[in-house]
This record gives C-alpha cells, sequence and structure tokens, in this order.
C-alpha cells in the first residue's frame, strides 16, 4: 500500500513539473510575440518630435498620420493617408507637415489641424 501511495505522488510531481514547463513555454513565447508585433510596428512608422507634439506616421490600409502632444499624452490629430505599403517619412516644416512614401512627396498636411493642403 505504500507503494501505490509513493506512486501516485511521483506522478502528481511530474503532472505538475509539465504544467509548470508548458506554463514558462507559453510566457516566453507570448513575449517573443510582443517583441516581434513590437519590431514589426516600429517597422512600419516613423516619427518626429516638434515644438512638444509627436507626428506619426503609419504604414497600413489606411495609413494614418497622428499628432500627439507630448505633455497630455492626448491625441491632437489623425490624417488618413489612403492605403499606404512601405513605411511613410515625415518632415515638419514651419506650418506644414509633409509625408513622403520611398523618398516622394505623398501629402502635405497643415501642422495645426492636419487637413489635407492642396
Amino acid at each position: 500500500m505504500a507503494e501505490n501511495g509513493k506512486s501516485g505522488k511521483r506522478v502528481v510531481a511530474v503532472l505538475l513539473a509539465l504544467v509548470l514547463g508548458a506554463g514558462v513555454v507559453a510566457w516566453l513565447g507570448a513575449a517573443r510575440l510582443e517583441k516581434n508585433n513590437r519590431a514589426l510596428q516600429e517597422a512600419r512608422s516613423t516619427s518626429v518630435l516638434s515644438e512638444g507634439v509627436l507626428y506619426r506616421a503609419e504604414a497600413g490600409e489606411p495609413g494614418v498620420v497622428i499628432a500627439t502632444d507630448v505633455g497630455s499624452g492626448k491625441e491632437l490629430w489623425r490624417a488618413e493617408l489612403g492605403e499606404v505599403i512601405s513605411k511613410p517619412a515625415v518632415t515638419v516644416h514651419e506650418e506644414v507637415i509633409e509625408v513622403q512614401i520611398a523618398g516622394t512627396p505623398w501629402m502635405s498636411l497643415d501642422r495645426s489641424t492636419g487637413e489635407p493642403l492642396d
């Protein structure tokens, strides 16, 4: 009877070790996935900080430019660019935000409102 008790404890210990191992593997996988997602996001966006405002352009469907006040974290405006496949570049001029795709001027936006300029 003592043999059955020891055998049962071994089975429980092995099962607990397997569950713990699976949990560690899942945690490591989730951490790696999050890191890969962050790297992918960085590869698809670019940011410029000017006078307390962060202008971030992101590729995607639709691509966007987002202006965020750095002090408060509040989104000031968001402008859709249409479908953008490659990483856009942002240049800040006096009153204009210029968005470039693959080095080609794509769109000019009003710096204070995000409205497209002609």
